[in-house]
């Protein structure tokens, strides 16, 4: 069966500044009830946020920064890989359609071309029992920044020497949200399972990690239904949740 895919982004707040887009809507929707899809967008985060309550560093005005409510309660606790997919790929397909960069996703969802970091995903869900009640979904895509304090962080301006509009990034990106979770609504799970394979940064090469203060070297295999990444390491495939291990760079 297939499903007519949400008009991602129809409804939207712009605010010129704020703490951060997940807050932000959070608060919103805590005050009202709004549609799946509502999306809340900034020139600029006083407090932005990444994985693992890291800072995103964004300049007023020259990034994309938005995020986005998604009311999944077809999807299990367990199941939250799924979303996870959904916007990766839809995050990574906006960069190349705008920049034309074949951009991949460096487990779990940060998006990378070649060794630089592009864009980042936060996702906050909320549970009702054992299913997902909503999702917020925060992005921060660098479009036109030019200084970075983190070496591995680039934006789009930056390898290509083109300017980004951002409100062209913010509609070419809620089509391709739109897409993707029209798919999962679909069940198409093996499309999506092999498209973020596909994509998958360093999928099939050497790397290398930390852990517990050390590095050590394995080859990539791929992820798990629980979101855990496969490795190759000393002839033995090991797994690893997001928390255990720290990705440094490919071994080439």
């Amino acid at each position: 069966m297939a499903y007519q895919p949400l008009n991602i982004g129809d409804y939207s707040v712009f605010l010129e500044e704020t703490n951060s887009t997940n807050d932000a809507l959070k608060l919103l929707f805590g005050k009202e009830e709004l549609p799946e899809g509502a999306l809340v967008y900034t020139h600029f985060q006083s407090n932005g946020r990444g994985q693992q309550n890291a800072v995103w560093e964004s300049e007023r005005g020259k990034n994309l920064l938005l995020s986005v409510l998604l009311k999944p309660h077809f999807l299990l606790a367990d199941e939250q890989i799924w979303l996870n997919l959904v916007i990766s790929l839809a995050l990574r397909d906006a960069v190349e359609k705008l920049s034309g960069l074949p951009a991949c996703i460096k487990w779990p969802n940060d998006i990378y071309f070649e060794d630089k970091k592009l864009a980042g995903i936060l996702i906050e869900n909320t549970l009702q029992g054992k299913r997902l009640r909503y999702s917020i979904i925060g992005i921060g895509l660098n479009l036109n920044q030019e200084n970075f304090s983190n070496e591995k962080a680039a934006s789009l301006f930056s390898l290509t020497g083109n300017r980004f509009e951002p409100k062209l990034a913010r509609e070419t990106f809620c089509v391709q949200l739109s897409h993707y979770y029209a798919l999962l609504l679909g069940k198409q799970h093996n499309l999506l399972w092999e498209k973020y394979h596909q994509y998958l940064h360093g999928k099939g090469q050497l790397a290398r990690f930390e852990k517990d203060g050390e590095q050590i070297e394995a080859e990539i295999l791929g992820i798990d239904k629980r979101g855990r990444l496969h490795l190759l390491q000393n002839e033995e495939i090991k797994s690893y949740a997001h928390k255990e291990i720290t990705f440094i760079g490919l071994i080439k």
